[in-house]
């Protein structure tokens, strides 16, 4: 294993994991269960859902560990592994209604540069209004606001119109925009 962005005893750490070791893997989820934890609290409906995408995250990780050939840091594929694994639990567990997606844009409709929410007010204050929001829109928010994905790479993602995912963005924005004038 190529790991060069790892230090020695997080590439011990990882070894052990590859080796189903369960120490090792305590010793990885402790390092990093509350850096994730955070990404699946943006996802979830409660601290308790957010726990439990937290335990499938990490089965993933372990389950994938292989896969990290160090090209990146582990902490970013890391990242990566429990943001799709959040995904994963939100389309296993819920639906969305084709009913708050219907919507179109006009022609002349545009986005503007995206504001990084989290510059303009406290980060707990975000996260506690993104559990607030209808989670339809609060998955579209987190995929393009917070983890920057692509309006198409979404679409993809939840096997939605592109269309609807931008509806879906254009009205979680919005949605965010008045809950933070009302906090202020």
């Amino acid at each position: 294993m190529d790991v060069t962005e790892v230090d020695s005893e997080l590439e011990n750490i990882i070894n052990g994991c590859l080796q189903n070791n369960r120490l090792s893997q305590r010793q990885l989820y402790d390092r990093y269960a509350s850096r994730m934890f955070g990404i699946c609290r943006r996802f979830a409906n409660s601290d308790e859902e957010a726990e439990d995408m937290l335990m499938e995250g990490f089965m993933q990780i372990f389950k994938g560990l292989e896969t990290f050939k160090g090209d990146s840091s582990f902490l970013t594929w890391m990242h990566s592994v429990m943001v799709k694994s959040a995904i994963s639990h939100y389309r296993s567990i819920r639906r969305f209604h084709n009913e708050q997606f219907v919507g179109t844009l006009g022609d002349d409709f545009e986005f503007g540069e995206e504001e990084t929410i989290t510059t303009m007010v406290e980060a707990r204050l975000v996260v506690d209004k993104l559990q607030r929001m209808p989670e339809n829109l609060r998955v579209v928010f987190n995929l393009r606001a917070v983890e920057n994905f692509s309006f198409t790479e979404i679409s993809d993602m939840l096997g939605k119109k592109e269309n609807a995912v931008r509806v879906a963005y254009m009205r979680a924005r919005q949605w965010m925009l008045k809950e933070l004038e009302v906090s202020s």
